[in-house]
């Protein structure tokens, strides 16, 4: 079976449509799917699945489930119906039902991560000004880095990793005793789309400053360089004709550019990474 991934909305569109959740009930939408992935220890169903009325084009990419329960009996390779609730700030499938089993194969390969401790691979990189940095440029700063695409649909994947950085650099830039000693860098997998036009405007949406959080890429649209840091870090995803699906990891880097920590998920808390950031600084 061919898995479509296809996308139909932009970063802005997307926050045009969460921004209309507010203060209103949740939109809900018919899903049907076959499972080609689950945690259920992150409560993440990965879906393959057919255009969502309304919503979105077919594709595959990850969901939130918020009743445990609803993971019973399920099984890569399980077709299923279920409702996708979107919110302002969340997503996550319920009523989800099983009624039959076609998928063959695996999906996302989870690769080892770069030890803590371990430098973090000196990739280049292309910035939203077009200018080519290297990881290690950030030598002498603390690194908050995350994993984004910019056509990402749901308010609590790459958006929610994007409100959060734009929330944890307006936490750290008043303070200017720590000011030149951190910085932020959100990494976009879709090397071939997300070139430094697209990446300047991603990052304006969400008030990204030059002299804090750079939004970069891998120079060669292929993309190929780009998953020595990414699958270091652990990061899995999957491209068909230049859309993805893909998990999600948030990493700290210290300022002799090795690796401290890595958050996976979207549940962090912006507070604390603030704080951890700075212990790492010596504040």
């Amino acid at each position: 079976m061919k898995i479509l991934y296809c996308l139909a909305f932009g970063a802005a569109l997307l926050l045009d449509l969460c921004s209309c959740n507010r203060g209103s009930t949740p939109a809900r939408y018919a899903l049907r799917g076959e499972v080609v992935a689950l945690d259920t220890s992150a409560m993440t169903l990965m879906v393959a699945h057919q255009a969502i009325k309304g919503f979105m084009d077919a594709m595959t990419m990850p969901f939130h489930v918020k009743d445990r329960g609803e993971l019973g009996g399920l099984a890569v390779g399980d077709s299923i119906k279920a409702t996708l609730v979107v919110a302002q700030k969340e997503s996550y499938l319920e009523e989800i039902r099983r009624f039959g089993s076609t998928f063959e194969g695996g999906f996302i390969r989870m690769p080892d991560l770069v030890a803590p401790g371990e430098e973090v691979p000196d990739i280049p990189l292309i910035n939203q000004d077009g200018a080519t940095i290297h990881m290690s440029d950030f030598r002498g700063r603390v690194l908050a880095l995350t994993f984004i695409y910019t056509r990402c649909p749901l308010p609590d994947f790459c958006i929610r990793m994007s409100e959060n950085f734009s929330e944890l650099q307006n936490l750290l830039a008043p303070d200017g005793a720590i000011a030149g000693k951190w910085h932020l860098l959100s990494v976009s997998f879709d090397a071939r789309f997300d070139r430094p036009e697209v990446l300047a405007r991603y990052g304006a949406l969400y008030g990204a400053r030059r002299a804090t959080w750079d939004l970069a890429t891998d120079p060669d649209t292929s993309g190929d360089s780009l998953r020595l840091l990414a699958e270091g870090l652990g990061l899995g995803y999957k491209n068909d004709e230049g859309l993805y699906a893909h998990n999600l990891r948030t990493a700290l880097i210290d300022r002799d550019g090795r690796l401290s920590s890595v958050t996976s998920g979207n549940t962090w808390d912006v507070r604390e990474m603030a704080s951890e950031i700075r212990r790492l600084i010596g504040r």
